[in-house]
C-alpha cells in the first residue's frame, strides 16, 4: 500500500500533510495548487485546533512524498518531524511522478477549469489569435499560417473553425489552454487579440506573436520578440523557421523548404 504525504511552503511559513490516499492528495492538495484555489488549513494553537483559509496562489512550492506505509511517531520524533527531515525527503520524494500520473488521467477525463486543462499534454495543434474580415490577413491564414503549421504535424484551428456552438469566448479560451502554441497575429490592434494573446501568456504557452510591417505592438508586449512581415513569402520564412526552432528545442522537427 502506498501512502502520500505533502509539503507546502509559503513565504516563511509551511504546511505538512501525512498519511493521505493518492486520491485525496490528488483532490484537496494537488488541484488547488495548480487552479490556484482557496482551502482550509487547520492548525494548532495550545492545545485548540483552528480551521484558517489559505489561497494557493501565495504558495511557494508544493512537493509530494510516498512511502509503502503509514509513518507512525517514534519516541524521538513525531510524524511531521519524520517529514521535515532532508534524508527523508530526497529518499521518498515522488513530486515529478504524481504529477505526470495527474497528466496522464486528467487527459482521459472531461474537465472544466482552464487551468487543469493547460496543465494537461497539449493537444498538438496551434491555435491563431487574429482579426477577422480583413482580406490580407485571410489571406496570410490561409496560405501561411494553415500550411507552416501542418507542415510540422500540428492540427491548425481558428476559432471560426470550432465545430461548436459554445460560447465565443469560452470556446477561444478553452482552446487557448488545449493547445501546443498560439500564434497571435496582432495586426489591427484588436482589444480581444491582446486578451486572448495575454491570457496565452498567462497560461505559460508557447506563443508566437506576430504583426505587419508599419504597425506597432501596444501595451507590455513591445519587449517581447515579433515576427514583423511585409510579403507572405517572408512572413512564411519567419514563421518556418521560429516553429522549427521550437520543434527542435522540444525533440520534434520537419525538414523544411
Amino acid at each position: 500500500m502506498t501512502v502520500y504525504h505533502a509539503h507546502l511552503e509559503y513565504g516563511n511559513s509551511g504546511h505538512l500533510w501525512a498519511n493521505h490516499s493518492e486520491e485525496r492528495i490528488t483532490e484537496s492538495l494537488v488541484l488547488p495548487f495548480i487552479n490556484g484555489q482557496v482551502i482550509s488549513l487547520n492548525t494548532s494553537a495550545g492545545e485548540e485546533k483552528k480551521v484558517k483559509l489559505f489561497n494557493m496562489k501565495n504558495a511557494t512550492f508544493l512537493r509530494i512524498f510516498s512511502t509503502g506505509e503509514r509513518l507512525t511517531a517514534t519516541a524521538e520524533k513525531s510524524i511531521f518531524q519524520q517529514i521535515r527531515e532532508s534524508e527523508f525527503q530526497e529518499k521518498n520524494d515522488c513530486t515529478s511522478s504524481f504529477l505526470n500520473k495527474i497528466k496522464k488521467d486528467s487527459a482521459s477525463i472531461p474537465t472544466t477549469s482552464l487551468l487543469q486543462k493547460a496543465f494537461q499534454p497539449p493537444k498538438a495543434q496551434a491555435f491563431v489569435v487574429m482579426k477577422f474580415g480583413d482580406e490580407v490577413l485571410n489571406s496570410a491564414y490561409t496560405s501561411v499560417i494553415k500550411p507552416v503549421v501542418k507542415k510540422y504535424g500540428l492540427t491548425c484551428i481558428r476559432v471560426d473553425e470550432i465545430p461548436d456552438s459554445g460560447k465565443i469566448s469560452d470556446q477561444i479560451l478553452e482552446a487557448i489552454a488545449e493547445s501546443k502554441y498560439v500564434i497571435a497575429d496582432l495586426s489591427g490592434a484588436r482589444p480581444n487579440c491582446y486578451y486572448e494573446a495575454g491570457f496565452a501568456h498567462a497560461l505559460g504557452k508557447e506563443i508566437i506573436l506576430t504583426i505587419r510591417d508599419g504597425e506597432s505592438a501596444h501595451f507590455d508586449l513591445q519587449g517581447h520578440r515579433f515576427i514583423q512581415w511585409k510579403t507572405e513569402s517572408d512572413f512564411k520564412k519567419q514563421l518556418t523557421k521560429r516553429l522549427k526552432a521550437l520543434e527542435e528545442a522540444k525533440g520534434t522537427s520537419a525538414d523544411s523548404d
